[in-house]
């Protein structure tokens, strides 16, 4: 069930920018994302927060938004008391002036009572910026609570201190971030959610970092760790400029099919270049779509674009090398780096769906294939290699036979997670001893 959403919202420190946008305004397309549609937004600062909202974003259109104003100072139960949304037994409440992950707002969503979100291990690296977080016993309180009608009637004073309170002495559900496994299929990776509140400016390059990190995708090929701080220092200015995501994905399979002409009209150099670009521009879109939170269903498509134009790329250079009598056997391997490539992609949708994770998080052996093995960004990688040894055809056939390598692994590794995942739920559990 979702609830309706209280937000706490005094300038600055909500409307500090990070990443081109404001605390509350990635707040509020977070909530959007999360289906979190109704937020009451209460402020004692109104004269500087109100332009800041009236400001149209598609991201957060479909959230309605109700500013209230409050008296300065610290906020009291009693302000909430006289707000509460009608027909609503429970709220959300947030503080605007911290950042969230979208999944620990989802996580708190989900709570079927009363409950304070804390954080009783932070990370080595959000010491820093957490450490102006209120501490109490069981960890420290990140800003965000849900809450019920019947527990604001029975409570009063200055909400801190009564949610302090009400932990200290183990009245009120604790939700303790370090207590969860956080495993994100989508990301191939176990990643610890962020939070922190407002950094400051010294503390800002740390935040950026985190984030920064926070949206890397895991269990990279070699290219793709090389390109990682390209995009990074990239994605540090497009986000503070208009381009959408959406954008930087159509300016890439642009790229991407110009790619493939110029292989197949025999430019083969040319064509490298370009396909060694779109192996940064095509990690570029995805990054400004979870730094801004302005992803979208379209944008799940991407993948599908990628398949097109990758597999264009093996058929074009096929045909050059083949046409001009370098590889005459060219389309032969074309079968085998195809082929080898279905049979990976196979193998993989049978380990996700039985183990419920990619073949790539299973193991250090998986991790290192993932690696190495035969990818996109490794097959144009040793295709330049070979246009600058000369030897343009021997790369080809290279590239062949390290997909096939790579098949051969990944089918066996496929079937041994399989068929270990399911002994382990058909072995019974052992007795306890008396």
């Amino acid at each position: 069930m979702h609830y309706p959403v209280i937000i706490v919202a005094d300038a600055p420190d909500a409307l500090t920018e990070f990443f081109g946008i404001s605390l509350i305004e990635r707040l509020l397309r977070s909530l959007q994302r999360l289906d979190l549609t109704r937020a009451i937004v209460l402020t004692a600062t109104p004269g500087l927060v109100a332009p800041h909202l009236a400001n149209p974003s598609p991201h957060r259109a479909g959230v309605a938004v109700d500013l209230r104003q409050r008296p300065a100072g610290p906020l009291q139960v009693n302000d909430l008391a006289e707000l509460w949304p009608n027909k609503s037994d429970r709220a959300i409440l947030i503080r605007a002036d911290r950042f969230f992950e979208s999944r620990l707002l989802e996580w708190l969503d989900a709570q079927t009572g009363p409950a304070v979100l804390v954080d009783s291990a932070p990370a080595a690296g959000l010491q820093p910026l957490v450490s102006s977080a209120q501490s109490t016993r069981p960890g420290r309180l990140c800003g965000a609570a849900l809450l019920s009608q019947r527990w604001l009637r029975e409570h009063h004073g200055d909400m801190d201190s009564v949610l302090r309170a009400e932990i200290e002495s183990g009245d009120v559900d604790v939700i303790d971030i370090a207590g969860r496994d956080w495993h994100e299929a989508e990301m191939r990776r176990r990643s610890y959610p962020i939070w922190f509140p407002a950094p400051t400016v010294e503390n800002a390059p740390i935040a950026q970092r985190l984030l920064l990190k926070s949206v890397q995708k895991g269990a990279l090929d070699f290219p793709a760790i090389v390109h990682g701080p390209i995009e990074n220092f990239l994605i540090r200015y497009l986000s503070r400029t208009g381009i959408s995501p959406n954008q930087l994905t159509a300016f890439t399979n642009i790229v991407a099919w110009a790619a493939t002409f110029l292989f197949a009209t025999r430019h083969l150099g040319w064509g490298a270049i370009l396909a060694l670009a779109v192996g940064v521009l095509d990690g570029l879109d995805g990054k400004q779509a979870r730094v801004k939170v302005e992803t979208t269903k379209a944008g799940r498509l991407e993948h599908l674009f990628d398949a097109f134009f990758e597999h264009s790329w093996w058929i074009a250079i096929a045909y050059a090398l083949y046409s001009s009598g370098l590889l005459p056997s060219a389309f032969i391997y074309l079968l085998v780096l195809m082929g080898s490539e279905g049979l990976v992609g196979l193998s993989k949708l049978a380990v996700f769906r039985t183990c419920g994770r990619t073949l790539d998080e299973l193991g250090e052996f998986n991790q290192l294939v993932r690696l190495i093995g035969g990818r996109r960004n490794v097959y144009i990688w040793i295709f330049a290699l070979g246009l600058v040894l000369g030897t343009a055809a021997d790369a080809y056939v290279v590239m062949a036979l390290w997909a096939a390598a790579t098949a051969a692994v990944q089918v066996l590794r496929a079937s041994i997670a399989i068929r270990t995942h399911r002994v382990g739920r058909m072995r019974p559990e052992l007795p306890a001893e008396a």
